[in-house]
């Protein structure tokens, strides 16, 4: 069977009986029903992966499961009533590649490696996520692309896995990518073996010095997504929208319209009445449709990296609100966010005091892991085993604190990334860690002023240690808004457009201009995200985005926005460029300190997770 299968997320309802089984088998008492051929790809509870599974919901997906059912036979009963069936054969996709690597895909993976005898993975997308259309080999695919051939011989043992190969087009041009596969053959020397656990990536087997290293999520307790809110008018980069907006719903009196402007799903409507509030903020026993009072004070809201916006901490707006994150909420809190299923680049983590969105890292999902589990900041959620074995090897006491900081100085910068581009082909971040206390401790005190600029002068402030509390500045040539440079307001309407002059090293906002900005400023950017135009995005005239797929347009209540530009954003936008110069400034200590770690003694991930 060979094909290109469509792609379609969130298509829970179109995989047929693939999704749901044969109508023999529903027929039959719950407590006699087989599982449905998808339900053999689901991970168990025990995986703990629950939360990734929605990514199976893709007709993509239902192609892979469909074609594996026909051609190797396996699983058939659930399906169609029939006895599974032992089969030889060749299924030849090119698809979509999240299922290589991603958590929620484990299960796929450990079926298909039980019921072939070889699998053979072409990456057709070296670049990454939403490559130059240039190096696509589908124009208007922005996921990555992967050919994966999987073939089963007759009578194959279930309880041995199958030979992985694995192989990457070169990275470049589509017609170049296109003559890498005329001369592809099964005996070249392309071909590198992958792993064989079970679950393990569709990718190739990491024989660096990058598998040593510990993962990320194992130094953690608990991590978890963002906020989901499911609409986006509750989000604004000004308070004074946002009561605009709340207060025009509330003085909707048409009951269908008020409806459609909230923008229900199936976790929240108008209707709705929530018992529980978001950590400190208590809910309001009220619907919205009945809600009389002013909109509920907002908070700040880590909405991308480097861009703080502001969002009511009402349960009633946000769908999937992460009661974990708002019930650990204080001013000693810290988020990590970073990439969970794509190669990044730029700084690895980014660092935020605030609630982060789903989407913060850059914007395009993630993971998010807390410094602690509690609001009184009294359980770490740094593993207590990991600082305790820190704290033997290093001879000294290591606080949860301090690991945050160290994972601040070594991944928080583009050369991280960079020097490990091709070990995080492999999505899944890992880090080194020094068995050298002098460096270690060289290394917190770098990561408390990372953190302390990530975080706006919010975190880790000493005035000793030059870290005061508030925005922090460029201590020479900061950017400054020149006599003539000031970025109009009323009534001048909102600009629409941000350029650079790198000669001048001037930053254009409309008819207003900053002075003093580097070019690596201009260019900041956090996994193919550039920092400065996303952030203008959220706050120019025309703030629409193209609806992608079958997305539901968002609520007119979104159009209300400020028709000058706020004082406050120029506050912000300074305070912006004087963390982002400040940062590249670290970038080269940053870098030599990584030199220093890997050149020394390391703590590999096998004494800290015996």
């Amino acid at each position: 069977m060979i094909g290109n299968p469509p792609y379609k997320n969130k298509a829970s309802g179109d995989g047929g009986w693939i999704e749901d089984g044969s109508e023999a088998n529903k027929r039959q008492p719950a407590n006699k029903r087989q599982p449905s051929a998808m339900d053999r790809w689901s991970p168990p509870p025990e995986w703990g992966i629950g939360a990734h599974t929605h990514h199976l919901k893709n007709l993509y997906v239902y192609f892979w499961r469909w074609a594996s059912l026909k051609v190797f036979g396996s699983g058939w009963y659930a399906a169609t009533g029939e006895k599974d069936q032992d089969r030889s054969g060749i299924v030849c996709f090119i698809t979509v590649a999240g299922f290589l690597n991603g958590p929620g895909f484990q299960k796929m993976r450990d079926d298909l490696r039980r019921d072939c005898a070889a699998i053979w993975v072409i990456d057709c997308s070296p670049e990454g996520h939403q490559p130059e259309v240039a190096t696509r080999l589908f124009q208007g695919v922005q996921q990555p692309v992967c050919i994966v051939l999987a073939a089963r011989t007759p009578n194959k043992d279930r309880s041995t896995p199958a030979k992985l190969r694995y192989t990457a087009l070169p990275e470049g041009r589509r017609e170049t990518k296109f003559e890498a596969l005329a001369k592809l053959s099964f005996d070249g020397p392309a071909w590198v073996d992958g792993p064989t656990g079970w679950r393990d990536a569709f990718l190739a087997e990491q024989e660096s010095a990058w598998a040593s290293f510990v993962s990320l999520p194992d130094l953690f307790a608990w991590s978890g997504s963002g906020v989901t809110p499911h609409r986006t008018w509750p989000i604004s980069p000004d308070v004074q929208s946002l009561e605009r907006r709340w207060d025009a719903l509330k003085q909707e009196n048409n009951a269908e319209k008020k409806a459609e402007l909230f923008q229900p799903d199936r976790d929240r409507h108008v209707d709705k009445v929530v018992s529980l509030g978001l950590g400190t903020q208590a809910a309001r026993p009220v619907s919205v449709a009945k809600d009389q009072e002013g909109i509920v004070t907002p908070v700040r809201y880590a909405f991308r990296s480097f861009d703080r916006q502001w969002i009511p901490p009402d349960n009633r707006l946000l769908s999937m609100q992460r009661p974990q994150l708002w019930d650990g909420y204080s001013d000693r809190q810290l988020f990590i966010t970073a990439s969970q299923d794509v190669t990044p680049t730029g700084p690895g983590i980014s660092i935020t005091s605030s609630i982060p969105d789903v989407n913060h890292y850059h914007g395009r999902g993630g993971r998010v892991y807390p410094l602690w589990r509690d609001a009184a900041a009294t359980t770490s959620n740094v593993q207590p085993s990991v600082l305790a074995e820190l704290a033997t090897v290093l001879g000294r006491p290591v606080s949860p604190e301090d690991v945050m900081a160290y994972l601040a100085a070594v991944m928080g910068h583009p050369n991280f990334t960079a020097r490990f581009q091709k070990d995080l082909v492999r999505p899944g971040l890992r880090v080194p860690v020094t068995a050298d206390a002098s460096l270690f401790a060289k290394a917190t005190a770098l990561g408390r002023e990372v953190i302390w600029l990530h975080t706006y002068g919010e975190r880790f402030t000493d005035p000793k240690e030059h870290r005061p509390t508030g925005a922090p500045r460029v201590a020479k040539d900061a950017p400054t808004i020149p006599k003539g440079g000031t970025i109009p307001g009323s009534p001048e309407p909102l600009p629409e457009t941000m350029t650079y002059d790198a000669a001048a090293r001037r930053l254009f906002i409309g008819k207003g201009y900053i002075d003093n900005v580097a070019p690596a400023v201009w260019a900041y950017e956090v996994s193919g995200m550039n920092v400065l135009r996303q952030w203008f995005s959220y706050r120019k005239r025309d703030r629409s985005r193209p609806i992608i797929g079958d997305r539901r347009p968002p609520s007119p209540l979104g159009l209300i926005q400020p028709d000058h530009w706020p004082h406050e954003y120029t506050t912000d936008l300074l305070d912006l460029l004087n963390v982002l110069g400040r940062l590249v400034a670290l970038e080269p200590a940053q870098a030599a300190l990584l030199d220093e770690i890997l050149a020394g003694k390391r703590i590999d991930r096998d004494l800290l997770f015996p």
